[in-house]
């Protein structure tokens, strides 16, 4: 399972297109440790015990980018947000770390296919290594509140011990309905509320470039506006489709899913792509845009539709 686990991370690290926004430095060791592996140890160590399927993945995978993004790497607050907080980005880091996490299983799964007695549990070396790397976390992040790092770095004002709390809490909440899922006897399905996050997480990269697409363009603002709503009402027509077919799926995990899988490499073959074309300038407006559009944008439209049309075996 430690194998698993380490396949898992390293495919995570790719997919989830940390390159783009972090530079090479995404890919150090640290970076490697945790969030990932930390958070594969503890789903393959926790699959000994109970049923781990895809939908209790995303609710983990989003979790994790609560607590990593909104905590701990503090990703989702900045002082020029509405009260330091990136509201729009935390819905779909919920989004993108369910995304990610699933991705990167489900394509374990197929280079490394799981057997039977890769049952067992992982013992006491998966517990310190949990206990150990989230402990370094913690000290960490009490080093970096303590002399006001985060602060000076995010530009954080005096709501940022809220922020904090906030995004504990939703990781919590995430957490905690991943853990009553697992005592569940059957897969439970997707829960009305993934389909609200999918739909906005695939609608608004589409909508930020057709407004970029307009400005630059400099069409009147009414034109703006119209094509705006146009993307609108296009998405929802298509996420209520879907919607309406819900329960028509295969009740069976599938394997190798061609949507999933396409949409794994076309996110790690494209932020790969696109540091070594922009360099690892973290701040490079262009290389967040290009992510954004060619890769984000598709790939979630992608995994979305597998993810609600069928079950993916992770």
């Amino acid at each position: 399972m430690l194998a698993r686990a380490l396949l898992a991370s390293a495919l995570a690290l790719l997919i989830s297109g940390d390159a783009v926004r972090l530079g090479w430095g995404a890919l150090s060791l640290w970076h490697l440790l945790f969030p990932y592996l930390w958070m594969f140890v503890l789903l393959e160590s926790g699959r000994a015990r109970r049923r781990i399927e895809d939908g209790e993945v995303f609710l983990a995978g989003g979790a994790m980018a609560m607590l990593y993004g909104g905590v701990y790497a503090k990703d989702l607050q900045h002082g020029l947000h509405l009260a330091g907080v990136d509201w729009p980005g935390a819905l779909c880091a919920i989004f993108d770390g369910g995304l990610t996490t699933m991705l990167a299983l489900h394509a374990a799964e197929r280079l490394r296919p799981r057997r039977e007695e890769e049952a067992a549990e992982m013992g006491l070396l998966a517990t310190v290594f949990l206990v150990f790397c989230f402990g370094a976390a913690a000290a960490v992040y009490g080093v970096k509140t303590a002399f006001n790092f985060y602060r000076a770095d995010r530009m954080l004002g005096s709501t940022w011990l809220v922020a904090d709390i906030l995004f504990a809490g939703a990781a919590w909440l995430l957490a905690r309905r991943a853990w009553t899922r697992t005592e569940e006897e059957a897969e439970a399905g997707r829960e009305n509320w993934v389909w609200g996050l999918a739909a906005f997480a695939v609608w608004l990269p589409g909508a930020r470039l057709v407004a970029r697409v307009c400005l630059a363009a400099e069409l009147p603002g009414v034109l703006l506006y119209f094509f705006v709503g146009v993307w609108t009402v296009t998405a929802f027509g298509l996420f209520w489709r879907l919607w309406r077919e819900r329960g028509h799926g295969d009740l069976f995990p599938v394997s190798g899913s061609r949507p999933a899988l396409a949409a794994a490499l076309w996110r790690a073959a494209g932020a790969l792509l696109i540091v070594a074309a922009f360099g690892a300038d973290i701040n490079d407006p262009g290389a967040a845009g290009v992510f954004s559009a060619a890769i984000d944008w598709p790939s979630r439209a992608l995994f979305a539709w597998a993810f609600l049309t069928s079950r993916l075996k992770v």
